[in-house]
C-alpha cells in the first residue's frame, strides 16, 4: 500500500470519527456535553490531515502490519473509553499498551524490602 493509499485510508477512518462525534453532539440534550462533543469533533476536524500524514509516515517507517484477534466486548469499550479520554486512536493506544507489556520490565509495585520499611516505619510512628 502506497503512503497516499495509507494517508486516504487513515483520513477516512479519521473523518468517519468526527462524524460520528457530530452525531451524537446533535443527539445529545445535554448542553454542556453537547458544546463537548462538538468541540472534540472540530479539534479532531482541524488536524485531521496532519494526523493522517502522520499515521502513513508512521506506517512506512515501521513497515507495519495488521493484527487481528477477539476480545471480550467489555474490554473493547474500555480500550475505546480510556482512548477517547486520552484523545488518541484506540489503535494508537493498544500500540502503546503492548509495546510497554513487551518491553517494560514486569517488577513488582513495591519489593520486599520497601514493604518492610513501610511496616518499621508504621510501627516507630505508632508506638
Amino acid at each position: 500500500m502506497t503512503d497516499d493509499a495509507t494517508k486516504e485510508q487513515a483520513l477516512a477512518a479519521i473523518q468517519e470519527e468526527i462524524a460520528i462525534k457530530r452525531a451524537a453532539a446533535e443527539n445529545e440534550s445535554e448542553p454542556v456535553k453537547r458544546a463537548r462533543l462538538l468541540r472534540h469533533a472540530q479539534l479532531r476536524d482541524e488536524i485531521a490531515e496532519e494526523e493522517a500524514a502522520a499515521i502513513a509516515a508512521e506506517a512506512s517507517e515501521n513497515q507495519q502490519a495488521a493484527l487481528s484477534l477477539r476480545v471480550p466486548a467489555s474490554l473493547v469499550a474500555e480500550l475505546k473509553a480510556r482512548a477517547e479520554a486520552e484523545h488518541i486512536p484506540t489503535s494508537a493506544l493498544v500500540r502503546r499498551i503492548l509495546t510497554q507489556a513487551l518491553h517494560e520490565p514486569s517488577a513488582p509495585v513495591l519489593t520486599v524490602e520497601q514493604v518492610e520499611e513501610i511496616a518499621r516505619r508504621v510501627y516507630r510512628e505508632s508506638a
